[in-house]
């Protein structure tokens, strides 16, 4: 028999040793489950109200996770949600986990996942809805399955594809990044390389020592922002908690955090800020420097020469996250899908919400 055990996170580091030891022994977890994510997630929450969620049987742990159950906004009408690994504070969440799921043990079964979210339906049972971002077809395929047999409806947020650069077949065709790219774009690359190399020789780089990192983390800061400033938007360093999480996770992860660093002769292009799990590297954010010139493409030259960088470094996939962009399907091809699904209860509450929303159209 399986025990399923939802507790309010208190004991934070009993948690997070437990979490370390089936990390260890998990079936393809991501980085967003990585020890040291975790680690700096639960120490950038703050006051959120977060449960661990357990399940063990025969003394072995075979399923974890952590869900956030705030307080129901606003107040009296407003919705009452748990959700996996976030916590409900916009600002919190920024964070933008991808790869989401339960961390679990091979011999977990199929149906431990529907088990686990019956448990949080029950251990909830004033939520209206228990939502699942950016989550892997394991877990949307059980939600959808948990919803079909009960009182819930399995509500599709987004579905969003996978973009990846297969560094291995690149390899294996020669090993030369840019001759692997179709016929205008593979111009346009060297077009945009031409230009910068009159300047001053492309070069690029990962930041090793302390001081380079933090050079390399405040340079890609400034770049981030000025282009989210120039089209009108607070761009994401303009968030201090999430600022605060990767300062945590820089701390925590060591070298499995990158900042590459792009320059034309003295001068910063880019940088990028890259997660390393396992022969995978996930690009996860980015500054560039804004040009005048169209003809200059900081951000594609960057993203080429990081793939030819990790491709030489022995590394199997570049992995450029969810989320439709021309620079991600110029560079790469679709892999899968993240989902994310809210189930919501059929409650009153619910149907009105669905009777107002109606009506505004």
């Amino acid at each position: 028999m399986t025990d399923i055990r939802v507790r309010r996170l208190e004991d934070i580091g009993g948690f997070l040793s437990r979490w370390t030891a089936l990390y260890r022994c998990a079936e393809n977890p991501s980085f967003y489950q990585s020890p040291a994510w975790m680690m700096a997630w639960l120490g950038s929450t703050g006051s959120a109200t977060l449960y661990g969620v357990e399940a063990e049987r025969e003394g072995r742990i075979l399923m974890m996770g952590v869900v956030g159950a705030g307080p129901r906004r606003p107040a009296v009408l407003g919705l009452k949600e748990v959700r996996l690994q976030e916590t409900g504070e916009a600002a919190l969440d920024d964070i933008y986990v991808e790869y989401n799921d339960f961390l679990t043990a091979p011999e977990a079964g199929a149906d431990l996942r529907r088990d686990v979210i019956d448990a949080l339906a029950r251990e909830f049972a004033d939520a209206d809805a228990l939502v699942f971002r950016n989550v892997r077809l394991p877990l949307a395929a059980a939600a959808r399955e948990w919803a079909s047999s009960g009182a819930w409806n399995c509500v599709t947020l987004q579905a969003q594809p996978v973009y990846v650069v297969d560094l291995g077949a690149v390899r294996s065709a020669g090993g030369d990044f840019l001759a692997s790219l179709t016929g205008s774009f593979k111009a346009k690359l060297r077009r945009a390389m031409t230009g910068y190399e009159q300047r001053g020789a492309l070069s690029c780089r990962v930041a090793s020592t302390e001081d380079e990192r933090r050079t390399a983390w405040e340079r890609l800061a400034a770049l981030h922002q000025e282009s989210w400033r120039a089209r009108g938007k607070p761009g994401s360093f303009a968030n201090p908690k999430l600022v605060v999480f990767h300062e945590h996770l820089q701390r925590h992860a060591g070298e499995a955090v990158h900042l590459f660093e792009v320059r034309s002769g003295a001068e910063t292009i880019g940088v990028l800020y890259n997660f390393v799990h396992e022969s995978r590297v996930l690009n996860y954010q980015s500054g560039f420097k804004l040009e005048d010139d169209n003809k200059l493409t900081p951000g594609f030259v960057c993203h080429a020469l990081a793939c030819q960088y990790y491709m030489d470094a022995g590394f199997e996939i570049y992995d450029l996250l969810a989320g439709e962009a021309d620079y991600k399907m110029r560079l790469g091809g679709q892999s899968e899908t993240l989902t994310s699904l809210s189930l919501e209860r059929a409650s009153p509450r619910n149907k009105l919400r669905y009777l107002m929303k109606n009506l505004r159209r």
